[in-house]
């Protein structure tokens, strides 16, 4: 929504204001879907010579996270233009699109991969692009279980969440955001951490791919089978000396990473 101020109009006639979005880093024109530039216009009488008018642009936006859009806009009347605001560079004019990633770690491996314990603890660092430098924004997250794609629940039935209020002091920057819960019943499981960056209560960026890796801690959980080296069961005979083959199966874990196993 471009909202207009004009001035010195002839009160009682009606004139169009014509807006096209412009991209502030190329300069060009920002193309819709039909392949179209992205426009707005709207008629109006003048009611006084001094007053406002609003022009909309309604548009495919899912693609231009991390973009800055500008506003041009040009006052005709009939055919004639009569005045034009074209600056690139004018903040009232300018709409920030915002846009967020996420690199979820488990605290004690600092890597992908934890342990199912009763209390484990996830850092989730967001990075940002494209804040508007000084405002208040509010970044919240919310565990999913890939398996289910469904929200990781606490003891209470609650949605595992964490959140956090900041200044951007930057257009770019990060912050990060703590999850502690029980995975004791997450053997096996991987969990992904979902994103929701608001501003002003208004969500104005979000990253929720169940698949990104980046967003993914896994939870291996092992099994094993331990039979007697000699009969190939799990009875032994009493020697000297027994030997016990133990195999143990994995699942879970994240390819190309080294591990060690231990067996008592």
């Amino acid at each position: 929504m471009d909202t207009v101020n004009y001035s010195n109009l002839q009160a009682g006639k009606r004139y169009t204001l014509n807006g096209t979005l412009m991209d502030a880093e190329t300069g060009l024109p920002v193309y819709g879907a039909n392949g179209m530039p992205v426009t707005g216009t709207t008629s109006f009488r003048a009611d006084a010579a001094d007053g406002t008018a609003t022009v909309t642009f309604t548009f495919d936006g899912s693609t231009m996270a991390g973009r800055t859009l500008v506003v041009y806009e040009t006052l005709q009347w009939y055919n004639d233009t009569l005045a034009s605001h074209t600056d690139p560079d004018d903040p009232d004019q300018t709409v920030h699109l915002p846009k967020i990633g996420t690199t979820a770690l488990d605290s004690e491996t600092d890597d992908h991969i934890g342990m199912a314990d009763q209390e484990m603890t996830l850092v989730d660092t967001v990075g940002y692009e494209n804040l508007a430098v000084g405002k208040t924004y509010t970044v919240t997250g919310t565990l999913y279980v890939k398996s289910t794609g469904e929200a990781l629940k606490n003891a209470d039935g609650n949605p595992v969440t964490a959140s956090a209020e900041f200044v951007a002091e930057a257009a770019d920057g990060s912050v990060e955001l703590t999850f502690v819960f029980d995975a004791s019943a997450l053997a096996g499981e991987s969990v992904v951490a979902f994103e929701s960056l608001a501003y002003n209560g208004v969500e104005v960026a979000v990253h929720a791919d169940i698949d990104d890796e980046c967003q993914t801690v896994h939870i291996p959980e092992i099994g094993t089978t331990a039979i007697d080296a000699e009969s190939g069961t799990h009875n032994a005979m009493a020697d000297e000396t027994v030997t016990i083959v133990d195999t143990v199966e994995y699942t879970n874990l994240i390819s190309g990473k080294e591990y060690t196993i231990s067996g008592v």
